[in-house]
């Protein structure tokens, strides 16, 4: 088997496991409106038009956290 550099968010309280190769954003909720920051916390799903975040991905975060080497 021939491995490629992916990362993941890995959550240990529920096992959850998201590649960076699917669509990830990272909202900041000081942006959000009370309702939808509400709804957020209650676990409601929110639609890629409400996401107003910035998308993390494989590449951006391999030169975040390893300055881009491969």
């Amino acid at each position: 088997m021939i491995k490629t550099k992916e990362l993941w968010i890995y959550h240990p309280g529920t096992g959850t496991v998201i590649a960076l190769a699917d669509k990830v954003y990272l909202v900041d909720t000081a942006n959000l409106s009370d309702e939808l920051y509400a709804d957020m916390l209650d676990g409601a799903s929110v639609t890629e038009r409400e996401h107003m975040g910035r998308r993390i991905d494989n590449y951006n975060m391999t030169n975040l956290f390893f300055g881009g080497a491969e």
